[in-house]
């Protein structure tokens, strides 16, 4: 996902009200009147949310007849993404991605297996047996989603105080853009000159003079 669409998704989601209205649409699609009821919310102030939502492009709706009045809309998610955001003082790190369909190729063995596990419980013609397949699944991936949260966290750790070391190497360098240009190095495993020029405002001629003294004082 592009920073600009990662900007437009945060400016949404930021708001409690437009959160508790995107979960409840994570579970079915839903009407206007429908949320304002089951959130305790005025008509007025979920429709303006919902608009807002849908102008993001993390909502969109769909007209329909109703049988005892005008056409109503109905609406819905629009994406399937998860956002991810660390900081600490001296780290931070941001990214959503977008996901949906079948695993990558690439995936492991238990993943692989999981997915297996959900092909055939899909097409288990049994209504109650498919639900019950499908509970012990969403519980599994939910464990190994769990564990896998807790090594990211570890490594996190271990990142956050690499980098502090880091900052204190870097407090003992000249020049505030020598010091912005490390950080980008570190942040964004990036030494090429136009990428940094851009990233960080910097003539191309400054950005090679710094990268050179940082070879020289770092080899």
């Amino acid at each position: 996902m592009k920073q600009g669409e990662l900007d437009s998704v945060l400016q949404v989601i930021e708001n409690p009200v437009r959160r508790r209205i995107i979960k409840r649409l994570s579970q079915e699609a839903c009407y206007a009147l429908q949320l304002s009821k089951e959130l305790g919310l005025g008509q007025p102030l979920v429709a303006k949310h919902l608009s807002i939502m849908e102008s993001a492009g993390l909502v969109t709706s769909l007209l329909e007849s109703s049988p005892n009045g005008p056409e109503r809309k109905r609406y819905l998610l629009a994406k399937s993404i998860s956002i991810t955001m660390d900081l600490a003082p001296n780290l931070f790190m941001e990214r959503a991605v977008a996901f949906g369909g079948a695993p990558a190729k690439k995936s492991s063995r238990e993943i692989g297996l999981l997915n297996r596990r959900v092909r055939i419980a899909l097409d288990n013609p049994d209504d109650r047996e498919r639900l019950s397949l499908i509970s012990e699944i969403v519980d599994d991936v939910d464990k190994k989603m769990r564990a896998v949260e807790g090594e990211r966290v570890a490594l996190l750790s271990l990142k956050n105080t690499a980098m502090t070391e880091a900052a204190r190497i870097a407090s003992k360098l000249e020049g505030l853009d020598t010091k912005r240009v490390l950080f980008h190095i570190l942040d964004e495993h990036d030494r090429e000159v136009e990428s940094i020029s851009q990233s960080l405002n910097l003539r191309e001629m400054a950005v090679r003079s710094i990268l050179d003294e940082l070879e020289d004082v770092f080899g």
